[in-house]
């Protein structure tokens, strides 16, 4: 047999259990590595058994990596690396030529296969293995933030951040006292303080399969600041924006108080500002796509500012500040709100005059556009008028000389509009001369017992 096999043999073979094949395992090894690193996946042949070559294949290449031949006479065993990404990253280790790959990267990641080919047999042992790639843990930083509870006592929520894209961080915090409750995949840890308390310090512990970090201590104080203070209520503070036009998160450093930086994210999003020559603060980091050179800082802060304002950028927005002296990690929430200016309402009205006379109308106010916080406001509201339907209906018994018209104004956090409707078309036999009006009304009684 040659040093490789034809790419067809490889295919067919390739993660699928075939006529031919045997000895497979029953499920695949795991193989944990580190980003950079290198990685050895195990195999080990039985003694005495005539193997003839060794192929290995990742799924995520649809050639083998690598095929070694061995010798029949004890020789040098012959190495053969395809044309793919792995090429001079491989090599064959040990007796049981276990295939050691260097210089990890995130796209090596996945299920690999060592095909072993017997010699002089049509038999194919199979080896599956799994390799999970993560990055060594950088140092986690804690933002600390505080409440009201609804007993009146303070919460403090410190919340443990990592930038990592490997996944499987566990966290863990220290100490853990009888009033602390962890949540988020224990990311965030909620500490009820009462009046009289101690101050207390905690850290955060992460770990992945390679490594493990640890924080700063994070300080809790001995008496509540309330909310605002060191990140705001959990809701945050919201910020109204327009369609189209700009929005500024404000974010305000403690005075005397040096910035380390300051990182903003919302949904994935993330800028990352530092102070530039002559403490001016700079974008060292922006987000990416859509989000692309609309985020912005504002002169001499590190406020963020995003222009132009499209509706998807409503949500959620959260500013971590890190202070050098005293080192601090600060955290602040916000909601963006945008909204698209109003254009003018529509009315749509009909009428009823009752036997007596009495002109009755409704009156109802709508958008050809969709939208939130939208309030609807008549005018006038004489006695008797009932309001209905969030108040974009309005019903009103109306007479001549009460009301020349009724307008209707809709208002959002940003703009609003109105239109107005003049009722006497509508209630018309409230105008003719008093000899016709009497037919009109006979008319209508009549026609009214009719229908009874």
């Amino acid at each position: 047999m040659g040093p490789s096999l034809p790419g067809s043999l490889l295919l067919l073979g390739l993660f699928t259990a075939g006529t031919g094949v045997s000895g497979e395992d029953p499920g695949p090894v795991m193989v944990t590595g580190t980003l950079g690193g290198s990685v050895t996946l195990p195999l080990q042949l039985q003694p005495g058994q005539p193997v003839e070559s060794i192929s290995w294949l990742s799924r995520s290449v649809s050639t083998a990596i690598a095929t070694v031949t061995l010798a029949e006479a004890g020789g040098p065993d012959t190495l053969y690396q395809a044309e793919t990404r792995y090429r001079g990253r491989v090599s064959v280790v040990g007796p049981g030529r276990s295939l050691h790959i260097s210089n990890l990267s995130w796209t090596d990641a996945g299920p690999y296969r060592a095909h072993i080919n017997l010699r002089g047999s049509r038999l194919t042992r199979t080896r599956e293995y799994r390799l999970q790639v993560y990055e060594p843990l950088a140092q986690p930083r804690v933002t600390l933030s505080s409440r009201i509870g609804e007993n009146g006592h303070c919460i403090f929520i410190l919340t443990c951040v990592v930038e990592s894209r490997g996944g499987s961080v566990t966290y863990s915090w220290l100490p853990l006292g009888p009033r602390a409750i962890v949540s988020h995949g224990g990311s965030v840890l909620s500490v009820s303080s009462r009046p009289g308390d101690r101050a207390l310090t905690f850290t955060c512990v992460i770990k992945n399969p390679v490594s493990n970090s640890s924080s700063l201590p994070v300080s809790v104080p001995s008496s509540c600041p309330g909310p605002g203070i060191l990140g705001g209520d959990t809701v945050g503070e919201t910020v109204t924006g327009l369609l189209g036009d700009l929005a500024i998160l404000p974010l305000e450093v403690p005075v005397g108080q040096e910035v380390e930086k300051v990182t903003w994210s919302s949904g994935g999003r993330v800028a990352v500002m530092q102070p530039g020559p002559g403490g001016q603060p700079v974008l060292a980091a922006g987000t990416q796509g859509a989000y692309s050179r609309r985020w912005s800082t504002v002169h001499r802060g590190y406020s963020l500012q995003i222009r132009p304002l499209r509706l998807q950028d409503s949500g959620l927005y959260r500013a971590w500040l890190a202070l050098q002296s005293p080192r601090i990690n600060i955290t602040r929430d916000f909601t963006l709100r945008v909204y698209e200016k109003l254009r003018e309402p529509n009315i749509t009205v009909s009428s009823q005059i009752t036997k007596d006379g009495a002109c009755h109308i409704t009156l109802i106010c709508s958008l050809q556009q969709s939208g939130e916080d939208i309030q609807y406001r008549w005018a006038p509201l004489g006695q008797g008028a009932v309001m209905s339907h969030g108040g974009t209906t309005l019903r009103v018994s109306w007479t001549p000389g009460v009301s020349d018209s009724y307008r209707c104004t809709v208002s959002n956090p940003v703009s609003q509009s109105s239109s107005s409707v003049l009722p006497g078309p509508l209630c018309s036999a409230s105008f003719l001369p008093c000899s016709l009006k009497k037919e009109f009304l006979l008319f209508l009684i009549l026609g009214a017992l009719q229908i009874e």
